[in-house]
């Protein structure tokens, strides 16, 4: 077991180290890159030696791919978490390609485009970042699982839209039978079959990686390609009737698999459920602290800002950074809450936060900090932690004894009022900034063009909320809505 644990400890090690280093020669390429952007592009030679940093971070992101490949094959029985864990880091650099945009980077450096080429370094960061993370987690298992869910909802997507091409099909085949069609209008029929059904046979073999859990998913998409298949020699054969019939039971077992597909995906939701909400709960946590100390060096850097000084100002648009990172951490729950889908508000409630955010980071790049924008920021703190509450009281599980207890669904009513929680901050918040844009235009702080986008965020945001409204009313039975328990 010791022995297990140190292999564990030294392939995450390695893996970091690797990850650590080509973060770093990011690092150092993209603040190399901001400066000699900011000259006039007449030297080369910095411009050379940035490059050559960017083809050093390239070589080591290589490396990295390989040796994750290499070492998840000799542990993938010994160790098959870990494997898991380096397979699906592979997999994550490989779909978005942050190999290929680091030559890309690399390419732009070499024809001096620098500023482009500082926005992809940036860009690819972020990327690292997120693989860094993923490699270094410990818990890998849930990581798996959300990668299953994202995978399984493609794969229903592709499902959805191979139904509706095979009734179209069947639909072309129908009006082929009653024209009496000729030999090339069923050649064009049979090709658009046989490309059905090759999508058919590649859907099954990717859900087969579920195992047991997408059996009667496997079994209905085997069936549905054979249909098509018979369908195809049909068409060939220029004989429309036998061939609609194949087409009917091919849509048969879509559908079968279609929603075998949304069952499997509700399961795993589920089974993911618990762990993601704390994990959402743990960030709002993380963005409150990282943004009560970004407000707290505002706080102490006014005076000084005030007065124009330099490094004053130079220090608080570095803050900016900071602030992309909760902004980063922000959009990250937001995508965890539509992923698993166990809140229907708050991936809403903290876009409208988020809003907040980068306009706080547009002021920091400004190096603005006066009480505008520190009074900003504590209303940022503010908000995130109103809906923190609101998930922990979520998170109260119920009981027929202690209330919660819906007599009717006998769901957890606790998640429904924490809905309506977050329902009612998210209505206060539009409220408030409606007043503050209010004043800011009698005050003419405003621009034509902010004052209309502001505008225009605000609707957006009011109809969100009339919408959210209505469908988590449509979505609640009518005892959590009397109240019985």
């Amino acid at each position: 077991m010791e022995v297990r644990e140190m292999l564990n400890g030294k392939i995450t090690m390695a893996t970091g180290l690797v990850m650590m280093f080509v973060i770093t020669q990011m690092m150092g390429s993209v603040s190399a890159a901001e400066k000699v952007a900011a000259d006039d592009g007449k030297k080369i030679a910095p411009q050379t030696q940035i490059q050559f940093e960017q083809d050093k971070a390239k070589a080591h992101m290589q490396e990295l791919e390989e040796r994750m490949f290499r070492l998840s094959k000799l542990i993938r029985d010994s160790q098959p978490d870990d494997a898991a864990r380096l397979l699906l880091g592979l997999r994550k650099a490989r779909e978005q390609l942050i190999l290929d945009r680091m030559g890309e980077a690399s390419k732009m450096l070499d024809d001096l485009k620098l500023d482009k080429a500082s926005q992809e370094q940036k860009e690819i960061l972020v990327l690292l970042e997120e693989l860094k993370k993923l490699l270094l987690t410990a818990d890998i298992g849930l990581e798996l699982k959300l990668e299953q869910l994202r995978k399984l909802i493609d794969s229903r997507e592709t499902l959805n839209k191979l139904l509706k091409k095979e009734e179209l099909q069947l639909s072309n085949t129908l009006d082929q039978q009653k024209k009496s069609g000729n030999k090339k209008d069923f050649k064009a029929l049979e090709t658009s079959e046989q490309r059905n059904q090759k999508s058919a046979e590649n859907l099954e073999q990717m859900l087969r990686e579920y195992g047991p859990a997408s059996e009667s998913i496997c079994k209905s998409l085997s069936g549905a390609g054979k249909c098509m298949g018979g369908a195809c020699k049909k068409l060939g054969a220029s004989q429309p009737k036998p061939a609609s019939e194949e087409q009917k039971k091919a849509i048969e077992q879509l559908s079968s698999a279609q929603q075998d597909t949304k069952k499997l995906e509700d399961q795993l939701r589920k089974e993911v459920e618990s762990l993601v909400r704390q994990r959402v709960m743990d960030q709002l946590q993380d963005m409150i602290t990282q943004q009560k100390q970004i407000r707290e060096v505002t706080t102490k850097l006014q005076d000084r800002v005030a007065q124009k000084q330099k490094q004053a100002l130079a220090a608080v648009r570095r803050l900016s950074t900071s602030e992309e990172k909760i902004i980063s951490v922000c959009s990250e729950s937001i995508e965890l809450c539509e992923l698993t889908q166990f809140s229907l508000v708050l991936p809403v409630a903290l876009g409208a936060v988020r809003e907040q955010m980068e306009l706080v980071d547009e002021g920091l790049l400004r190096a603005q900090a006066d009480k505008e924008m520190i009074a900003d920021q504590k209303r940022i703190e503010t908000d995130l932690q109103a809906l923190l509450d609101a998930m922990m009281d979520a998170s109260r599980p119920s009981s027929k004894n202690g209330g919660g207890q819906c007599k009717g669904c006998k769901g957890n009513r606790n998640k429904l009022l924490a809905e309506v929680k977050m329902l009612r901050w998210m209505q206060q918040s539009v409220h408030t900034r409606t007043d503050q844009l209010d004043k800011q235009i009698e005050q003419k702080k405003i621009t034509e063009t902010s004052r209309q986008e502001r505008i225009e965020l605000l609707s957006v945001r009011q109809k969100e909320i009339d919408l959210i409204t209505g469908r988590l009313h449509s979505m609640t039975c009518p005892h959590c809505l009397a109240g019985d328990e």
